[in-house]
């Protein structure tokens, strides 16, 4: 055996992965496609604003929230976080992830129900600068006197 410094092929993370699903399969997880889905505020033909994001069984991951400099404190981030959890709750996803940094950025997610379950404190080498992983759960907690992390 060797144990060498490289990049892993294409082929060979594929490998890895078949494998991952192949674990999951014996361990009686279900094997669901992910999906995409996305909105796009346009004007004028421009992009301006971007919500984007997979599911994963009962999971969404929020991968991207972006709206453009001169529309930003305007409502238009709220509106296409409110269109993205609205479609994925209407699929039956049960829970939203997502991580964002930043001082101004984890109040907003606040705002809109999230809580933080994790904290990379100065992620970036910048005092009060944080990596902070924000969930909402987007059905009411099952009344089994349990509340989940």
């Amino acid at each position: 055996m060797d144990i060498v410094e490289r990049e892993i092929t294409a082929s060979e993370l594929e490998e890895i992965y078949r494998d991952f699903e192949r674990i999951e399969q014996r361990d009686g997880v279900p094997q669901v496609p992910r999906e995409r889905y996305s909105y796009i505020a346009e004007e004028d033909g421009e992009v301006i604003g971007f919500a984007s994001g997979l599911t994963h069984h009962k999971w969404f991951y929020l991968s991207d929230l972006w709206v453009k400099e001169p529309y930003r404190g305007k409502g238009l981030g709220s509106r296409l976080l409110e269109m993205l959890e609205e479609k994925v709750r209407a699929l039956g996803i049960e829970h939203i992830y997502t991580w964002t940094s930043g001082p101004r950025n984890p109040r907003f997610y606040e705002r809109h129900g999230y809580r933080a379950f994790t904290v990379f404190e100065n992620f970036y080498e910048i005092e009060g600068y944080h990596q902070t992983g924000f969930r909402k759960d987007l059905v009411p907690p099952k009344e089994d006197g349990h509340d989940l992390i």
